[in-house]
């Protein structure tokens, strides 16, 4: 109980996309690191055939994680950093959120090690986009920043609201 109203006052903390900046898109490359070193034991013992056993705080960092990717997606689009790179935290948000969700749901090690080998592979793709993001904002490329609406993303998905109801 008390850890939940911990990470409910964390993330009241953490409200806003204001916060975000070419040092969070870092950090959160480097959690991508962490967090892939804490997935790969856990896919070994699924490519082992045994069913993984997935601790608390792994699954609240992979849901702060997607939350994260949301917060840098909008910063991206504040900042006028190009909106691919906006697109893909948004997209690896959504990724990260179903990839948690299919392998809390698994039923066998094998679903388990599929679910876990998808994470592995966005949290590969999310070192490359947090350095394309960190440079991007540290060399803006001498374009006027479009100001208005921003530039909505093919399917962008729904805000990530999982981690609140923690």
């Amino acid at each position: 109980m008390l850890k939940q109203i911990s990470l409910a006052s964390a993330l009241a903390l953490m409200a806003g996309s204001a916060s975000a900046s070419p040092e969070l898109a870092e950090l959160w490359g480097a959690k991508a690191v962490t967090l892939a070193g804490d997935s790969a034991p856990l896919l070994d013992t699924a490519r082992q055939g045994r069913m993984p056993a997935l601790d608390e705080d792994y699954v609240i960092e992979v849901e702060r994680f997607a939350y994260n990717a949301t917060r840098l997606g909008d910063w991206t689009q504040q900042a006028g950093i190009p909106a691919a790179i906006g697109c893909s935290f948004f997209s690896l948000g959504q990724e990260a959120e179903i990839g948690l969700e299919a392998l809390e749901a698994a039923r066998s090690a094998r679903a388990s090690a599929e679910a876990l080998g998808g994470l592995m592979s966005l949290f590969a793709d999310a070192r490359s986009l947090s350095t394309a993001a960190a440079w991007s904002a540290r060399h803006p490329s001498g374009h006027p920043v479009a100001l208005g609406t921003p530039v909505a993303c093919p399917e962008q998905p729904a805000r990530i609201d999982r981690v609140a109801a923690r």
